[in-house]
């Protein structure tokens, strides 16, 4: 990787293209990421998948429940931190920007309608995410949502399911290698991202 690095966009580039390798591999190491979110004042982290990458604009999409703590976060806050790691590739992405749930009603569809089965299973049962249970497991106090899934469960699953839309302005990639380090920072401009090399 280090020897197709001459100038800082070579690195930014190679940034976004792992993360469009990973939008359809599960395997691939940016499949899934940590999302960073603030609550009153107190950051919270935790790890999403990615589902969708538009690199045209640079948006990154994952999909939650709308009741999930995350969602409340978001409108309390809507700035978030993401942070790509890759052991493998020895690379790290992180973004600043700006979260909200995804205002296309077809786009919101067509991403529901194209996830697993089990996928959508995970949106249909009554409990919402972070509620105190006392059983092990939701799948537990709801036996009754098996796949395939009734109308009724999977009407439920769909009104629960959201897709969230992460508009970053800001990026830092890291490229580690032991002849020296390789850091880029990047910047959202109305002409477009500038980068520049930085200290690791």
């Amino acid at each position: 990787m280090i020897e197709k690095i001459s100038k800082p966009d070579d690195l930014f580039t190679i940034a976004l293209e792992e993360i469009a390798k990973a939008t359809g591999a599960a395997k691939h190491e940016f499949h899934t990421f940590t999302l960073g979110t603030v609550n009153r004042g107190f950051p919270q982290l935790r790890t999403v998948v990615l589902r969708k990458f538009e690199p045209e604009s640079v948006n990154i999409l994952f999909h939650t429940d709308i009741r999930s703590e995350k969602i409340n976060h978001l409108q309390e806050c809507s700035q978030v931190s993401l942070l790509f790691y890759g052991y493998t590739l020895r690379l790290q992405v992180s973004f600043n920007g700006i979260a909200g749930i995804e205002k296309d009603p077809e786009l919101t569809q067509y991403q529901f309608e194209n996830s697993s089965a089990d996928a959508q299973k995970c949106y249909a049962y009554g409990t919402q995410p972070s509620s105190i249970i006392h059983s092990k497991t939701k799948e537990e106090l709801q036996p009754d949502i098996q796949l395939p899934l009734s109308a009724n469960q999977l009407l439920t699953a769909k009104e629960n399911f959201v897709v969230v839309r992460i508009v970053p302005d800001k990026c830092d990639i890291l490229c580690l290698h032991y002849s020296g380090h390789i850091r880029v920072r990047a910047n959202r401009t109305p002409e477009g991202w500038v980068s520049e090399f930085i200290t690791a």
